[in-house]
């Protein structure tokens, strides 16, 4: 009970005994009145008490599993922006032995040349990684920069480096995948 309704609930019930037509009030009546309040504020101070202890135990596991959330993120995209670099550039370098020993060879010219375009797609997707990379780095610190001003445009530009960098990854995805057909095509040609 909050100190407000304790005191209009002991002005009630005096009002009661006066309707009654009694001036004094027994002081032994009083103190069992008195006693019993107390027990009951005891218990409402510590139910709020509990409830707020509650709520910070709610807020703190919230903020957590916000950050490990986060955290899920970031790695995620990090990994992906890992795979995009390691996957193209692999094939670039595998594209690039192929092709010079191709180009050693008489016939083999043409074929190398025909190998340039998924080789130059191949290398485009590094660049999209890289460029993946640099936005994420990008992004987190203009939110960093947000928290730490309140600023909405580092929000805002945060924001912008963030769709880029999810936009390079894909676009490192397609290049790649783009690439792999374009390569799978010429060679099925020079088996036929």
């Amino acid at each position: 009970m909050e100190p407000k309704e304790i005191i209009d609930d002991l002005k009630k019930q005096l009002k009661e005994v006066e309707k009654q037509g009694q001036n004094s009030v027994q002081i032994s009546g009083l103190t069992t009145y008195l006693d019993t309040i107390e027990k009951i504020a005891t218990q409402s101070d510590n139910y709020r008490a509990r409830e707020h202890e509650g709520m910070l135990a709610h807020y703190a596991a919230k903020n957590q599993h916000s950050v490990e959330m986060l955290k899920a993120v970031l790695e995620s995209g990090k990994s992906a922006l890992h795979s995009i670099i390691v996957i193209n550039g692999g094939a670039v370098i595998t594209l690039m032995g192929i092709m010079s020993n191709l180009v050693s060879k008489p016939d083999g010219k043409m074929l190398a040349g025909t190998l340039a375009m998924p080789l130059l797609k191949f290398g485009f997707g590094v660049l999209c990684g890289s460029t993946g990379f640099a936005f994420r780095y990008l992004s987190q610190a203009c939110y960093t920069e947000s928290f730490n001003s309140e600023k909405k445009c580092y929000q805002i530009s945060g924001d912008v480096f963030r769709y880029g960098a999810i936009i390079a990854a894909i676009g490192g995805f397609v290049l790649f995948g783009n690439a792999i057909y374009e390569s799978y095509t010429v060679f099925q040609a020079l088996l036929k």
